[in-house]
């Protein structure tokens, strides 16, 4: 499906290179306020970290990007000095098609998806249970 996806979209004619990790920072989106997290007594929702890597075209010229990769993704365990194979734009090498992306954010499109689907079968649940009877007989 992948494979399909990088056709359709082009990304198979883009320029292969490797791209080499320049920074990887730890990062986490929490819950509570600014003043909170600086006194530590927030509780983090997810861990992510942010990656700046940096490429070269094929004449020499280097470019720079960076990307979150949450907990979960295999980026996230990405470190200084790692290198990813990438694809970029042979027209506006700016742009780069990390395949590990696409899947880390796909992965996390779907889970949260479900999240919210149970969520709200719960509070249907929980607010009109002739609902769920009704759905059961």
């Amino acid at each position: 499906m992948i494979d399909f996806w990088e056709r359709f979209r082009g990304y198979s004619k883009w320029t292969q290179t490797v791209a080499t990790v320049q920074s990887s920072t730890l990062d986490s989106v929490s819950f509570g306020s600014a003043s909170e997290m600086k006194a530590g007594k927030g509780q983090p929702l997810v861990w992510q970290s942010e990656c700046k890597i940096v490429w070269e075209d094929l004449q020499g010229n280097q470019y720079t990007a960076t990307f979150e990769a949450f907990e979960e993704s295999p980026l996230y365990q990405l470190c200084d000095g790692d290198t990813v194979n990438i694809r970029f734009n042979p027209r506006r090498p700016t742009e780069f098609y990390l395949r590990g992306l696409f899947q880390s954010d796909l992965t996390y499109t779907w889970k949260m998806a479900i999240y919210i689907i149970g969520f709200i079968l719960f509070v249907i649940a929980f607010l009109c249970p002739e609902i769920i009877r009704a759905f059961f007989r």
